[in-house]
């Protein structure tokens, strides 16, 4: 059976989609799991954080994906770091 470019191309795209999307819920459910005393400790906003990251996801997929980057890269280990 022969499956079409565009095809492969349909399911690259729907592939980094599910991707993105499983790292926005992984920040915002990991954001909700952390103590805000922690985030205060670290210099942050839990619900900022949490809010920034599901409007943007659902206005513009990108930039709550870059903000969920943002979290989990830059925020994520402060957090970790003010709770321990």
């Amino acid at each position: 059976m022969i499956v079409s470019v565009s095809t492969l191309v349909g399911l690259g795209i729907l592939l980094i989609a599910l991707v993105g999307l499983a790292i926005e819920i992984w920040a915002i459910v990991d954001a909700a799991s952390r103590p805000a005393s922690a985030f205060s400790a670290a210099g942050s906003s839990k619900n900022v954080w949490i809010i920034l990251i599901a409007v943007f996801s659902l206005v513009t997929g990108i930039i709550g994906f870059v903000l969920a980057i943002v979290y989990l890269a830059s925020i994520r280990p402060k957090v970790i770091a003010a709770a321990g």
